[in-house]
């Protein structure tokens, strides 16, 4: 199955193109987004093997989401769709290996073409996306592994890194630092002076691992600590706040700003302690709800989507189905409403 995120601004445009993805055998959504800088955190958070991004993003543009792909040598095939036939926009999508230029509006079978099309690359990066999905598997599950757990984890990812075979120069690195990254992020979270650690350059595997393990022992001595320290009050004032507010709109910056912490930080901690992303929580949240309005209301279910804070429909039974495998209307079906 080849995981897709879709980052487009106009929610209309949004909802037909991941109903027609996911109307394709082989293919989900697993990630939506309206701009450029969400579709990069989602982007490096979900690890998607296809991007299918709009051009014209509220704070950048499509083509700079694809670049950050390029510059950090993801594994990620990247289809454009436009409003606009532009030669330059054409040109740099070529620079930048783009799969797919497709113009609007589109029809699902264009797309699905297009989608087919880029089958054979997508095999090609499948290992490479796999090894990065467990990197993040291993970034989210710290807090839940015992210690030595987590240094035989983190040495068979870096081992399986160090001997990847036929990448074009310079991945290897780009991995070690996104694996690196990822984890000093999280430790900082608790010991925010951690020293400055880094890959060294054309270093040995023990080396490399080394590095990594310094970094771990410091989550290891100090996690127990901090995870009884003022901290979940923080994120127990969020996670009221969410519920007081599940009408509104509910960004990660909007919420660090809240709670006085950087998107980063606030991230990480959000997820060490509710066990779950942001969005996934806020998800979780505003689908209980719904399904307490659909229980004990007769409201219509576009009003119950109004009312947990969707703007459109189509979204709002998808997150449901996605939530709890059944649409609103099964859902109520199965209740006798």
């Amino acid at each position: 199955m080849y995981h897709v995120l879709v980052v487009e601004d106009e929610l209309l445009i949004r909802d037909a193109v991941v109903e027609m993805v996911n109307q394709l055998d082989g293919f989900k959504v697993t990630g939506e987004a309206g701009s450029c800088e969400e579709g990069w955190r989602q982007l490096r958070e979900l690890w998607p093997t296809v991007l299918i991004t709009d051009i014209q993003l509220p704070d950048s543009d499509g083509l700079e989401l694809i670049q950050r792909i390029r510059n950090d040598k993801l594994p990620v095939v990247a289809i454009i769709i436009s409003g606009h036939d532009s030669f330059p926009y054409a040109q740099n999508a070529i620079r930048l290996h783009v799969s797919e230029y497709l113009l609007k509006p589109i029809s699902e079978g264009e797309l699905h073409e297009a989608l087919a099309r880029s089958v054979s690359r997508l095999e090609a990066i499948a290992d490479s996306n796999r090894l990065l999905r467990e990197i993040q598997s291993f970034i989210d599950d710290l807090q839940d592994n015992a210690s030595i757990a987590l240094f035989e984890q983190a040495d068979r990812l870096l081992s399986r890194i160090y001997h990847l075979r036929g990448l074009e120069p310079g991945v290897k690195a780009s991995y070690y630092r996104i694996f690196l990254s990822k984890l000093v992020e999280v430790v900082k979270v608790i010991h925010p002076d951690l020293p400055q650690a880094d890959v060294p350059e054309d270093g040995s595997e023990h080396q490399v691992k080394q590095v990594f393990r310094d970094v771990l022992h410091e989550w290891i001595r100090r996690y127990p600590h901090f995870a009884n320290n003022q901290m979940r009050l923080v994120i127990k004032r969020a996670c009221d706040y969410i519920e007081a507010h599940l009408q509104d709109e509910l960004g990660l910056k909007q919420m660090s700003d809240y709670c006085n912490l950087s998107p980063s930080y606030f991230g990480v901690l959000f997820k060490q302690y509710t066990g779950k992303s942001f969005v996934n929580y806020v998800n979780q949240i505003r689908m209980d709800k719904a399904m307490e309005l659909l229980r004990d209301s007769d409201m219509k279910i576009y009003e119950v989507a109004e009312e947990v804070g969707f703007a459109s429909l189509p979204y709002f039974n998808r997150v449901f189905k996605t939530v709890t495998t059944l649409t609103p209307n099964e859902y109520r079906r199965g209740l006798g409403v």
